[in-house]
Formats: structure tokens, C-alpha cells, sequence
């Protein structure tokens, strides 16, 4: 897949069933006892980050309530593409994945709102075997592997056009748990790792040639997204959100050693790996912080530019009013 018509092929699996219009969206029953369905992407038993807090401490929960949700249950999916299927499919009300992704469902036509940030300029990692290419020029003939339709696929498609080799590299669709084999015998020369993966590769010898903060417009966001028909039947779903991120963030920031270790916990990455992936300054209290609108809109503008979605449209439009 070394052509552009190839490299859009990739992307455009994120949402592989966003045609399916036919298929049935939400049916979110009026009054009490219902229960939330939040979805979002990792191998974590649970969410981590301020909404992951939130629910071990029971914030977002309790906020819920007064809206009428007696519990939140929660699911986890390997990677964007599959949590949209999920969306699309009626079996989510909230997510939490990258920003890519979400918004080329959103250009597709999938009716959600956004209603938070979850994290804001996360980076990627561009690691190699041992022994392999120094630089990124030197990926020229050769292969990168990356989950399609992410945050680090949006990443390495930029990277690419930056150094002229958006048609000279071969981006082959692997999932973060496979990268590390790949590296080790060799059949990639990189591998973009996102945010857990990265750190954890590179403590165990794989070189970084390259990494996403070096360049601030393919840094990626972490967006909390909801049905615009559990919007329609619990309007205030994005203000309690809100709250119980705010409070969650705010125990965060006064014990973020209790909060690391948590996050270790349902990550199963170790302390000092998550420290290096998750700096609280990721973490905004506000709904819809500044930076990462303006992230947001970088994303929009880099897939319409490639013509990996057709469709654009208004950010205002689709983040929830706030209360």
C-alpha cells in the first residue's frame, strides 16, 4: 500500500461500517434506571485518566444519578475503528478514543457530540529495531507499522508528507500488541507507538528516531463523545461529565502519587512508564480547553486536505452546548 489511493483505503477504515445507515443508532429510554454504556480504547481492565478517577472514586457516578443512571458499565476495544463500529451499531453512549478517528465519523455522518477532552497533546513514539534506520529519510523503501484510522496513523501520515516519503513508505496496519515482535524480527523498519506502548518499547532497547511533541500539530487528543440521542434524552450528561472530571482532577492534581498508582493498576504498565506517558498536564478541568480545539481543528484540516473524508464541518457545531 505504497500509493495514495492505498494510504486512504487505511484511514478510511475507521470507519469501515459508517455507511451502514440502515443499522440502528441509540435507543435511550426516558426516566430512571438506566444504565450508561462507555466505551473507550486501550488493553486497561478500566478507564484510567480523570474520567477513569472519577469512576474508581465514584464522581461520575453520583453525578449520573441525578440525570437517572443507577451505574456505568464499561468496555474496552483495541483501537478507534472498532469502537466506532460499536458506536455506530447502538451498543456504545459514550466514548473516549482519539481524535482522528472520531472525527471521521463525525464527517461520515455518525450523530454524536462532543462533549469533553479526556487528554490533550499526547505524543507518539517512532521507534526501530535494533540496529535499524537512524532517521526518519532513511525510511525510504521501507515499512512502518501503525493501528490504522488513529491518532499515531494521522501522526505518521504527517510525518511522511513532511519528509517527502508519503509515496515511498509502506504503512501497514498492526495493532500496538504486535509491534514489538515486528521490531524484533525485523519485518518493519519503524513501528508508532502511542501513548504506554512507546515509553514501555524504548525502556527495553528499541531506538527512537522520532516522536510526535517534536512536531506540536500531530500531537494527538484523547475526546469524550456522546450520542446526540442520549444528549436528546439527558441533556445534562455533558455538564455532570464535567464535574466529576473537575473533581477527579482536582484530587489528581493534590495526590497525583495515588492517582499514578491507579493508573498502573488498570493499565498494567509499569509506574514509571505511566508517569512519562501521562503527564498531568495533559489534563485540562475545562470542557473544551483551547489547545485542544485547536488540535482538533489541526486534524479536520489535515484530513480534508488529503481527502480522507469529504465532508467538513463546524467544531462549534458539534461540541455540546455547556451549562
Amino acid at each position: 500500500m505504497t500509493d495514495q489511493s492505498g494510504r486512504r483505503r487505511l484511514l478510511r477504515g475507521a470507519i469501515a461500517a459508517a455507511g451502514a445507515s440502515a443499522l440502528p443508532l441509540f435507543s435511550i429510554a426516558q426516566g430512571s434506571g438506566q444504565v450508561l454504556r462507555l466505551g473507550y480504547i486501550g488493553p486497561g481492565k478500566k478507564p484510567a485518566n480523570a474520567t477513569g478517577w472519577a469512576l474508581r472514586q465514584g464522581h461520575l457516578q453520583r453525578e449520573l444519578a441525578a440525570l437517572g443512571f443507577t451505574d456505568v458499565t464499561t468496555r474496552n476495544f483495541p483501537n478507534g475503528p472498532d469502537l466506532n463500529e460499536a458506536f455506530i451499531a447502538g451498543a456504545l453512549d459514550v466514548g473516549i478514543y482519539g481524535d482522528t478517528p472520531a472525527i471521521v465519523a463525525r464527517s461520515r455522518g455518525l450523530e454524536s457530540q462532543l462533549i469533553g477532552f479526556d487528554a490533550v497533546g499526547m505524543n507518539v513514539w517512532l521507534l526501530t529495531p535494533r540496529n535499524g534506520v537512524r532517521s526518519v529519510k532513511e525510511l525510504d523503501g521501507k515499512s512502518i507499522g501503525v493501528a490504522r484510522g488513529s491518532y499515531m496513523h494521522r501522526y505518521v501520515l504527517g510525518l511522511l508528507k513532511e519528509h517527502g516519503l508519503q509515496k515511498s513508505v509502506k504503512v501497514i496496519h498492526m495493532f500496538p500488541r504486535d509491534g514489538e515482535a515486528a521490531l524484533d524480527q525485523g519485518s518493519i523498519a519503524a513501528f508508532a507507538a502511542q501513548i504506554d506502548v512507546g515509553p514501555l518499547l524504548a525502556s527495553r532497547g528499541y531506538p527512537v528516531i522520532d516522536e510526535a511533541e517534536q512536531h506540536p500539530t500531530l500531537r494527538g487528543t484523547s475526546v469524550i463523545v456522546a450520542s446526540s440521542k442520549l444528549l436528546a434524552a439527558a441533556p445534562g450528561v455533558p455538564a455532570a461529565w464535567t464535574r466529576a472530571r473537575r473533581t477527579a482532577l482536582q484530587e489528581i492534581r493534590r495526590d497525583s502519587a495515588a492517582y499514578y498508582a491507579f493508573h498502573a493498576e488498570v493499565s498494567g504498565f509499569p509506574l514509571d512508564v505511566v508517569r512519562v506517558s501521562h503527564p498531568l498536564s495533559q489534563f485540562s478541568e475545562a470542557a473544551y480547553p483551547a489547545e485542544g480545539l485547536a488540535l482538533l481543528d489541526e486534524v479536520k484540516k489535515f484530513l480534508l486536505a488529503e481527502n480522507l473524508v469529504s465532508r467538513d464541518f463546524a467544531l462549534a457545531q458539534w461540541r455540546a452546548p455547556e451549562a
